[in-house]
């Protein structure tokens, strides 16, 4: 069974990364930042990973006020190509489902038939051709007429994501495609129902990407944001490079915020019209710095795992005289020396850096602020990054 639509991609890349905080700010947020030392930003991961599966250029939705830098960073991606991605400035944040309605309705007037697949600018997958596979499964099942999504096979009982529960059969036609039935999607639990959706079965963490018809997207719209699909679809009728921006901010305000997830995808749900295709790659949010010391971790070299001088990205790590071991990982130009510690350092500075007698724990040193951080409080740390300006500390947000 072969897709016949056309496959057009879409990058929401909004947010700020508050838990990658100093790194991520919102003047230079996590996806224009080369966070595990490739060389490339995790957006242009992400624009080389979609080349495979598209048949037109990707469309990027993002802030007006990141637009120029997203511009430079996706030419530089299909520099040498007649390629480039739209661009399409949002006036303010309002969370995903009006950025992928716009994209939604552009795609649309470029084919009717088009199937648009929604993946955020900020995830980090190594394995492109597990990617590529599942996402080509994905445009099958999207033929059908349904919104498919991608199930994560879980590995441990995640809080900080949403869960998707298979339902007890799949038509054939939708299994014949590689995706399987959805009953519900289940918000952030707790720590004790993320453990007994593991015990139970059936369930797959919600990575928040996206496949079906662009057309469908905006019926669905139409029937449950009604305000959402006409806004998307005079945004798309106008073309923003035709008008000024006050009839753009006009337009957009209009538009509810609201996440995909709420606004299609639960609702939907419950009426029998979503699938899940289970990922047949690896995946990681990089949500925090918790993970982020996991990535650099698995990206040593497997000769060097357990070698107290192993990095991913190039830093001097240097053993102390105190005799014990260390295993640090750092990120940057600083030399580090280390004893009987476990760290991960990211250094813009080029100072030296020192840790001893420490824990699993992350040091950031940029040129205004000092970060050090136990990681079992990595999900606590936008909380400061939101009182910051409490403190009189605003313009380091």
């Amino acid at each position: 069974m072969c897709a016949s639509s056309v496959f057009i991609p879409i990058v929401p890349a909004g947010g700020s990364g508050t838990r990658l905080w100093p790194l991520s700010r919102r003047s230079e947020p996590k996806f224009l930042l080369d966070l595990t030392g490739t060389g490339s930003s995790l957006l242009q991961q992400t624009l080389r990973r979609l080349e495979p599966i598209a048949d037109h250029p990707p469309i990027i939705v993002t802030g007006a006020v990141h637009r120029d830098a997203v511009t430079t960073q996706a030419q530089a991606v299909a520099a040498g190509a007649d390629r480039h991605a739209r661009i399409l400035a949002e006036p303010s944040p309002k969370n995903s489902m009006p950025a992928i309605a716009w994209a939604a309705a552009v795609a649309e007037r470029i084919d009717e038939n088009a199937v648009i697949g929604s993946f955020a600018a900020d995830h980090l997958i190594h394995d492109v051709d597990g990617f590529t596979a599942t996402i080509r499964a994905a445009h099958r099942a999207a033929e059908l007429g349904h919104l498919v999504t991608i199930g994560i096979e879980p590995t441990y009982p995640a809080t900080g994501f949403g869960y998707i529960q298979e339902a007890d059969g799949t038509p054939e036609q939708l299994g014949a495609a590689g995706a399987r039935a959805v009953a519900r999607f289940v918000e952030k639990p707790d720590a004790e129902t993320a453990q007994s959706f593991l015990a139970a079965g059936g369930f797959t963490w919600n990575a928040g990407m996206f496949v079906a018809r662009a057309s469908l997207i905006l019926h669905w719209l139409d029937r449950l944001l009604p305000q959402v699909a006409d806004a998307a679809r005079q945004l798309a009728r106008l073309g923003q490079e035709h008008v000024g921006p006050e009839e753009i901010d006009r337009i957009w305000q209009g538009m509810t915020s609201i996440a995909i997830d709420h606004a299609l995808a639960e609702p939907l749900a419950a009426e029998g019209a979503v699938a899940m295709v289970p990922a047949r790659f690896d995946w990681d949010d990089v949500g925090d710095f918790h993970a982020l010391s996991r990535q650099l971790r698995s990206a040593r070299p497997a000769a060097q795992q357990g070698h107290d001088d192993a990095t991913p990205a190039g830093s001097a790590v240097q053993q102390g005289s105190g005799g014990a071991g260390s295993d640090v990982v750092a990120l940057g130009d600083a030399p580090v020396i280390a004893d009987a510690s476990r760290a991960s350092i990211y250094s813009r500075t080029g100072r030296p850096v020192a840790v001893v007698g420490l824990e699993d724990i992350t040091v950031v040193d940029t040129e205004d602020v000092l970060l050090v951080l136990a990681d079992d409080h990595a999900q606590s740390l936008s909380g400061l990054v939101a009182n910051l300006q409490e403190h009189g500390q605003g313009h380091l947000r």
